[in-house]
């Protein structure tokens, strides 16, 4: 329904004509005169009750888009991998802040074309809470927002197709307004930064000179085994079995459970690092969940290295480096040594053989040399 409210300002006497209806964004304009006032909410509540945005369904009149995402959110999302949830929380977020309250009737391609815009030029202003500040009860930190990649937009996109597929296929709505939205084209990410061996030796001495105690055997389980940081943290007493040399991985990206080989130079200082920690455990005066390998100080939950990993980062001097570029690094050096794109697949637990072609240019290169010192040796040095 529409009203006007009269309002007294210095400027003198204005008119706030308000039109609420279900499933649309409140809108609100203000007039100098009633008459204009008055005939711009009837002008505004018709054309929304008349459905001009767009002739669908009635369902989709009724129901917005903070629906499909709570029953996404209850029924869909919790099939997924533990870290494919927590990557498209923040997309879903982010659309439920932006068109939650439109009903499905009208979001329109321009709409979202304008968010996607939008998040493009000045990124995403969500307030993100840090763990560290959780773990210590202090207020949530306001991170300044970036101008978001064609890559990530691309996430963005791609999730709000799949909430609006679902709606469609819920009966909801007769139509997928994300159609009409300009396609963001696959961005092919080439990006291999790995340690050259002056690096690593700086990283891990920075690392291992760190005031935080996880930090040195996080890196170097990461290191030598390919794991993404998620995977090393997640790990618990329970996932490492030192006897057989192996740890299991149970929070991975696929959500499908691997195991990774714990080498030798490894084994003895994780248990040492084992039973620190299982005597922080042994004094808590209450049962933690689980007894993770890295846990934070309370014992509730992993870790969170980030402060400590971009201290270390920083004092060792490495530029444009990354935690996940330590994964990058042992890909290439197990290209470098000889290992086949089928290998390094295993190794980093990805299905296919897409995502370790990148290394592919290291392994040749590295053949390369091993048959030009053979034949140095071998053939005459004049043919």
């Amino acid at each position: 329904m529409a009203t006007i409210e009269k309002r007294e300002r210095k400027t003198g006497t204005v008119y706030l004509a308000d039109v609420r209806i279900h499933g649309f964004p409140r809108q609100k304009k203000t007039f100098k005169r009633l008459t204009d006032a008055k005939l711009w909410a009837q002008q505004t509540e018709a054309s929304i009750r008349k459905g001009e945005f767009q002739n669908v369904v009635s369902a989709a009149r009724s129901k917005t888009l903070k629906d499909v995402i709570k029953r996404y959110r209850d029924d869909v999302l919790p099939h997924k991998a533990a870290t494919t949830q927590r990557a498209e929380a923040t997309y879903i977020a982010f659309w439920e802040r932006e068109l939650g309250a439109y009903a499905l009737s009208y979001i329109e391609p321009e709409k979202i074309s304008e968010k996607l815009r939008e998040l493009g030029e000045a990124g995403d202003g969500r307030r993100k809470v840090d763990e560290d500040a959780a773990e210590n009860g202090s207020k949530p930190s306001t991170r300044a927002s970036k101008p978001k990649s064609r890559k990530t937009l691309k996430h963005y996109r791609d999730t709000l197709a799949l909430l609006l597929k679902h709606a469609k296929q819920w009966g909801w709505t007769a139509t997928n307004p994300i159609d009409g939205v300009n396609k963001i084209t696959k961005i092919r990410n080439e990006r291999i930064r790995f340690l050259s061996d002056d690096e690593r030796t700086m990283l891990l001495a920075a690392c291992k000179a760190s005031d935080n105690e996880h930090l040195y055997p996080v890196v170097l389980v990461a290191l030598s085994t390919g794991a993404r940081k998620n995977e090393v943290l997640s790990l618990t007493f329970a996932d490492l079995d030192l006897t057989r040399g192996i740890a299991v991985l149970r929070n991975t990206k696929n959500g499908e459970t691997r195991t990774v080989p714990v080498v030798k130079s490894l084994q003895a200082l994780l248990k040492a690092h084992m039973q620190k920690v299982e005597e922080f455990y042994d004094k808590l005066d209450y049962a933690p969940p689980a007894r993770w390998l890295f846990p934070r100080r309370d014992g509730m939950a992993p870790i969170d290295i980030r402060t400590a990993w971009e201290n270390a980062r920083d004092a060792a001097g490495l530029v444009d480096f990354r935690f996940h570029d330590i994964r990058h690094s042992t890909a290439s050096y197990l290209a470098m040594n000889g290992a086949s794109l089928v290998e390094i697949a295993e190794v980093l637990g990805h299905r296919t053989l897409q995502m370790v072609r990148r290394y592919a240019h290291l392994s040749e290169s590295h053949v390369k040399e091993l048959v030009q010192a053979v034949n140095d040796k071998v053939l005459p040095s004049e043919l």
